[in-house]
């Protein structure tokens, strides 16, 4: 369903959870600065009895039409926010998009992101989805393990950490063809030491937990132990080869 932005049935979504009329008039004049239109009810996610993208802690996401007629993604921050304004998470995001990683951000103010629109599925929806059960071989896991690993290693070159990776079914989106996006640079920081490669690969191989372990279905890991010693020298010395040593194992080498 699409709405006019301006429109009172969404009102709760512009300032929310709670609605706060001086936030929202100011939000409404930043959302024509910006450019958008209209708000395209739609997505797994209900607030307030309508469809949006997602809900975080300190934001919430709406897929919305531009003046410019395409389609994108709209970060509004939540009024109960510990975070004063967006412009951190905005710094950090843009960061990550110049070494080609996350959705393009398109613009932003205090506090909206409007940016590019992923499509596809969370990881772990996307593994445990009937429709997709004929992409699982051991071929495209691989694939999309080295792809998160690759830009995980971007990341730590940037010495930007994610901060959300060890929970990483609410943070990689994989498109129909099988590309896929690391999103929501919320928690991001550059003051931290980075650990995107290693979180990534504990969540993805180690953890044990349901995704982890529909993964090593498909990924022969012959010694995790080598795995975790890889990773402890790539900890200490964040370089390619070390690097390189972590994907070796996973693609059956040694």
């Amino acid at each position: 369903m699409k709405v006019p932005i301006n429109s009172p049935l969404i009102s709760q979504l512009i300032s929310y959870p709670k609605l706060d009329i001086y936030e929202y008039h100011n939000r409404m004049i930043d959302l024509y600065k910006i450019g958008v239109k209209d708000a395209i009810l739609e997505g797994p996610t209900k607030v307030c009895e309508l469809n949006i993208l997602g809900k975080g802690h300190s934001g919430i996401v709406l897929k919305v039409n531009a003046f410019s007629k395409k389609t994108m993604a709209l970060k509004i921050r939540r009024v109960d926010s510990r975070r004063m304004d967006s412009l951190t998470e905005v710094f950090n995001h843009k960061l990550a998009n110049l070494v080609g990683i996350g959705p393009q951000i398109i613009d932003n103010t205090n506090d909206l992101i409007l940016m590019e629109l992923i499509t596809g599925k969370g990881i772990y929806e996307w593994l445990q989805d009937p429709t997709t059960f004929h992409l699982l071989t051991s071929t495209n896991i691989i694939n999309i393990v080295n792809q998160i690993l690759e830009q995980c290693y971007r990341l730590d070159v940037l010495h930007l950490d994610h901060g959300e990776l060890t929970r990483i079914d609410n943070h990689v989106m994989v498109s129909e063809n099988n590309h896929i996006s690391i999103i929501d640079f919320e928690s991001a920081s550059t003051k931290r030491k980075p650990c995107n490669v290693t979180s990534a690969t504990q969540a993805l191989l180690l953890s044990g937990g349901s995704i982890s372990r529909k993964i090593c279905k498909f990924i022969n890991l012959k010694d995790p132990d080598l795995l975790l010693n890889c990773l402890k020298k790539y900890k200490k010395i964040k370089n390619r080869q070390n690097f390189e040593n972590v994907i070796s194992l996973l693609n059956g080498k040694s």
